[in-house]
């Protein structure tokens, strides 16, 4: 009844309230994903069609890239009146935005609400981007009705597993942390991940009651070989895992320490696109994003267009992993398109003598803060640590000394850190680089 009563009052006062301040519409986009949910596949479709005919409108209009690549292809802009024409523009990779960043923002950016972004990668690599507050809103709206499908109620506690809490760059924004704190989210540091840490958050788990774990898959996985391990009951609603690929191994070894179902969460905010696993099996594509594959049939890379992020237009947008697309309407309840598989290479975990197990996700923030353009870490024995290093022009001696300190806080003060300058990395076969790699 509780959980019923900050369920609505979350709803209906704090979010329209985050809504007004920010501009993040969580309350509309709540409402037109239950709405969208109930069309038809074509309904569907036509619904995409227009936001994409608005957004390919405004991007010819305020951004110097997108006028180029449409006046060069041949085309007006009349001509891309469906989703079906987005395949005339042209790939828009990493490589591009990085290049032509200040061209693909729109010349009226200051008129809408924003905010600047940037990721790792799988190369380790930053790209930075901003993300339109409108994407921000229907992300979150989109997680808060997946969740509510486990039965769920916003405003139950749950642990959250993650890392861009512990290494905020930014100044604090008060309005995220009230809002962050009456959500109940219980942030915990999901790199360091040894016995006694895994031990620590079990007790808070079970101090405040929680019944859901959300975060990195790498993290839950270790916390729940632990309560294997130490033969530890505790039976969860749900467990929602995200960030990293959830492999068949991850995926048995929580759903049996916990006595629950996994609900994995496929996302890339660099392209807009966020997909929940509401079936096993199925991961349902947000309907703000429409995908794109070289073959529908077989394992492809992944192309993805934004249809409502205006801030940052970003169509035909090669995410960087290989999916399955599954293009039958054989769904009892959702219309939109749909991932069955997702390819790529299992979360790296470092596992340090000294007993330190270190995740990878966290590395990303942590390197994100320094004046550095790439780089790698690598365990180069039972307690060294190796982390190379392409740095920036603006990079200062003194920073060496900080990724260090910091580095030794998660992996042991014992643990050996050394620093490698580099001025290129070599990649793998498939182009990419590893970020992690462990002994």
């Amino acid at each position: 009844m509780m959980a019923n009563i900050k369920e609505f009052f979350l709803m209906n006062i704090v979010i329209p309230v985050v809504d007004t301040i920010m501009g993040m519409k969580i309350k509309h986009w709540y409402k037109e994903i239950n709405r969208l949910n109930s069309l038809s596949r074509d309904e569907i479709t036509e619904w995409q069609n227009r936001k994409f005919r608005d957004l390919i409108r405004f991007a010819y209009e305020h951004t110097v890239y997108y006028k180029e690549v449409i006046d060069k292809s041949g085309y007006s802009i009349d001509d891309f009146t469906s989703t079906k024409d987005i395949c005339r523009l042209p790939i828009l990779t990493k490589e591009i935005i990085r290049q032509r960043y200040s061209d693909i923002i729109p010349d009226n950016i200051d008129k809408i609400s924003h905010r600047k972004r940037s990721t790792g990668g799988s190369t380790g690599e930053p790209l930075h981007f901003i993300i339109d507050e409108n994407t921000w809103g229907y992300v979150t709206a989109a997680k808060i009705y997946a969740w509510q499908t486990t039965g769920f109620h916003y405003g139950e506690p749950f642990l959250s597993f993650g890392s861009s809490s512990l290494f905020r760059v930014n100044k604090k924004n008060w309005l995220h942390d009230i809002y962050y704190k009456l959500r109940n989210a219980i942030a915990l540091n999901g790199m360091n991940m040894e016995d006694s840490i895994c031990r620590k958050y079990l007790e808070i788990a079970r101090k405040k009651r929680v019944k859901y774990i959300y975060g990195y898959a790498s993290s839950i996985y270790i916390l729940a070989s632990y309560v294997k391990k130490h033969n530890v009951k505790y039976k969860l609603n749900a467990v929602f895992t995200t960030s990293e690929v959830l492999t068949p191994e991850y995926r048995q070894m929580i759903e049996e320490a916990f006595d629950t179902k996994v609900m994995d969460c496929y996302g890339a905010h660099d392209g807009g696109i966020t997909a929940f696993e509401i079936e096993r099996g199925s991961y349902f594509v947000g309907y703000n994003t429409f995908c794109e594959v070289e073959n529908p049939s077989e394992i492809s890379t992944l192309y993805c267009s934004n249809l409502i992020d205006f801030a940052f237009p970003m169509l035909r947008y090669e995410v960087g992993d290989a999916v399955v697309m599954d293009n039958t309407t054989e769904n009892t309840h959702y219309n939109g398109q749909i991932i069955k598989k997702i390819e790529g290479r299992s979360a790296d975990i470092i596992r340090l003598k000294n007993g330190h197990v270190v995740t990878n996700p966290g590395f990303a923030t942590l390197l994100r803060q320094f004046n550095i353009e790439a780089y790698q870490v690598l365990q180069s024995g039972d307690n060294n640590v190796c982390i190379k290093l392409k740095t920036t022009p603006d990079f200062k001696p003194e920073e060496e000394a900080k990724i260090i300190d910091t580095t030794k806080k998660y992996a042991g003060d014992d643990c050996e850190i050394t620093i490698q300058y580099i001025d290129r990395f070599e990649p793998l076969e498939n182009g990419k680089r590893r970020f992690i790699m462990s002994k």
